[in-house]
């Protein structure tokens, strides 16, 4: 799997937004053991023909993990422009994301209680929210996408949690799981479990009639 993965905070201070940024690519991978950053590549077999420009995405359970979200969004979105990044965690990890985007050369404004920045031409805003997901779902609003990584430990103990979820994934949007879903109403494609831990992954898209 490699060596550890090491997250040390910097209080790092916004930059600005620079769209000509180049991402450290080294770097980047430090922040992935290697059989997951090699398994990114099973990405480029996916077709999704999604056509949407602006889009929202859900992260439970986050942590500082902010480059396996980015970089499916790269990947399965290409025509994505724009995207809202909602991340929630019972933990405040923004200070090690800022600092693990400075680290590859991310550079990010800030205003309120979001991050901007940009990523492979992608404009994105981040919002963390220190919550337990259960307390932070009946105040969320509708989103485009879900993403999901080793998270079924912590969502098991919440009642209804996937139709919670399915409840407020909007029409056309996407559930990006490592786990769980499979009782959803949701057209799957096909998608290498290698992708996941559990060896469950799954990615669908919600057609309600």
């Amino acid at each position: 799997m490699g060596t550890m993965i090491a997250y040390d905070y910097r209080n790092v201070k916004a930059k600005g937004l620079n769209k000509e940024q180049v991402i450290d690519e080294e770097k980047l991978k430090s922040y992935f053991f290697d059989e997951d950053f090699e398994n990114l590549a099973l990405l480029d077999k996916i077709n999704l023909n999604y056509t949407f420009l602006d889009v929202s995405l859900l992260y439970p359970g986050c942590g500082a993990d902010i480059f396996f979200p980015l970089i499916y969004l790269e990947k399965l979105f290409p025509t994505i422009t724009k995207a809202k990044l909602i991340f929630v965690d019972s933990e405040d990890n923004l200070g090690l994301i800022k600092t693990v985007l400075d680290e590859v050369g991310v550079s990010f404004s800030e205003k309120d209680d979001y991050l901007s920045f940009y990523w492979k031409e992608k404009l994105i805003t981040l919002h963390f929210f220190t919550s337990p997901i259960e307390d932070y779902l009946p105040n969320l609003e509708n989103f485009s996408i879900y993403f999901e990584k080793a998270f079924r430990i912590m969502r098991d103990r919440i009642p209804n949690y996937e139709k919670k979820i399915y409840s407020k994934l909007n029409k056309g949007g996407v559930i990006i799981s490592d786990t769980g879903f499979e009782e959803m109403n949701l057209s799957t494609v096909a998608v290498p479990l290698e992708l996941s831990s559990y060896g469950e992954m799954i990615i669908g898209i919600k057609e309600e009639k």
